[in-house]
């Protein structure tokens, strides 16, 4: 038994036990680094709980805080897919680096069906990238850190470069579409009843989230230069929300597996230019909105939205996913994401010679040095047209 001080909040004496060992030399070893320990300042009291309950008890403790739902889901999916039936046993003070790399190294190899969780969870993945084996790390790593700064452990040992987490050069592979790609892609749905949301995510980069929650008052007056991003709709399930939550801001209703919001950063509420194609769009789209609301009546449900169904209600985003993954099929181009249509308009703006700084707000990126590590793929082709063109003085003085 050693003294380990006194209990801050009780004012009683802090005493540490310990027993179990095979023989009196391992009892004396292991007293020894206590003793180092408390006279170091870094002995830490776990009070014997273990990762699992750690872990369940931070999850509650974010709610409580108000934590965003979207980013809530993912904690929770991360926690009860690896973590909790992978080292939840374990006491908090006995998780060492080596269980969290043997953990991550296991993500990394192929998926397959036996060791896929319940529900859509994973259906369609055969092997999980880099960036969503990190991501798993980044949730332990915030988990951890509120323990250390509780006092309950004494370093994160999810903190820093995991060696199990493979390098991420193949992720900069991605299809990005040609300007005249994209150009086939939206004469293709010039006719579709959302054209004007592919046009925005081509010509603007916004987000799927961004597009669902645009507003109307969120354009400058007119359809002018430009909008800002105010708000975002995502999809959550309702389990996930509180009751507060699941109540819609506009029309008091639920509306299933969708969640206004606003913006998770500075970043992202941003004002962003719009390109006359876009604003042409925009237009055209209003005045078939007005007509759609006429046929409804005082049955429309108004949310002030850009995109929306028929019926004034928000759309929901993997419907919109899904929407746009159809058109891709149907016309004949390389597969990508919605999301990868931003990769595209980022590519226009640096043809064009925008700088890489207001690229960088545009595209709602905490900073310029983001844009290019999450760019740099697409940048090769506008950087070389720069040179060329930079260069042609000399090049036609030569001939």
């Amino acid at each position: 038994m050693i003294d380990a001080g006194t209990d801050p909040s009780s004012g009683q004496r802090k005493q540490l036990r310990r027993s179990g060992f095979r023989t009196r030399a391992e009892a004396e070893d292991a007293m020894t680094k206590a003793l180092a320990a408390v006279n170091a300042g870094v002995w830490t009291d776990d009070q014997g709980i273990t990762v699992g309950d750690w872990l369940d008890q931070w999850l509650a403790e974010l709610l409580e805080r108000g934590r965003s739902p979207k980013t809530l889901a993912n904690y929770r999916g991360h926690v009860r897919d690896v973590w909790k039936p992978k080292l939840g046993r374990l006491r908090l003070r006995d998780l060492r680096r080596a269980h969290i790399e043997r953990t991550l190294a296991e993500l990394g190899r192929p998926v397959v069906a036996a060791d896929r969780a319940k529900g859509n969870v994973g259906r369609r993945i055969g092997q999980r990238t880099p960036s969503t084996i990190d991501g798993y790390r980044r949730t332990l790593r915030s988990a951890l850190s509120t323990a250390q700064r509780r006092g309950l452990i004494t370093m994160n040992p999810a903190e820093g470069r995991m060696d199990a987490i493979p390098d991420r050069h193949d992720e900069d592979d991605r299809t990005v579409w040609e300007p005249e790609q994209t150009a086939r892609f939206l004469a293709h749905v010039a006719t579709d009843r959302l054209a004007a949301l592919y046009e925005l995510a081509a010509y603007a980069g916004l987000r799927r989230a961004e597009l669902c929650g645009l507003r109307w008052s969120d354009l400058d007056p007119g359809v002018g230069a430009g909008l800002t991003i105010r708000q975002t709709v995502v999809e959550v399930s309702l389990s996930q929300l509180t009751p507060a939550q699941r109540i819609c801001p506009y029309c008091a209703s639920e509306h299933a597996g969708r969640l206004f919001k606003r913006p998770k950063s500075r970043a992202g509420r941003r004002w962003v230019p719009l390109a006359r194609p876009a604003r042409e769009a925009l237009v055209a789209h209003r005045a078939r909105q007005m007509e759609e609301r006429a046929m409804f009546g005082p049955d429309y449900s108004d949310h002030d939205l850009v995109f929306c169904r028929m019926d004034g209600a928000p759309l929901r985003p993997g419907a919109v996913t899904v929407a746009f993954e159809g058109h891709v099929i149907a016309c004949g181009l390389p597969t990508v994401r919605l999301h990868d249509t931003r990769h595209g308009a980022c590519s226009l703006m640096l043809a064009g010679g925008v700088p890489i700084e207001v690229v960088q707000m545009i595209m709602g990126h905490s900073s310029p040095a983001v844009t290019r590590k999450v760019y740099a793929h697409v940048m090769r082709r506008a950087t070389a047209d720069q040179v060329n063109a930079a260069t042609d003085l000399l090049t036609r003085l030569r001939e």
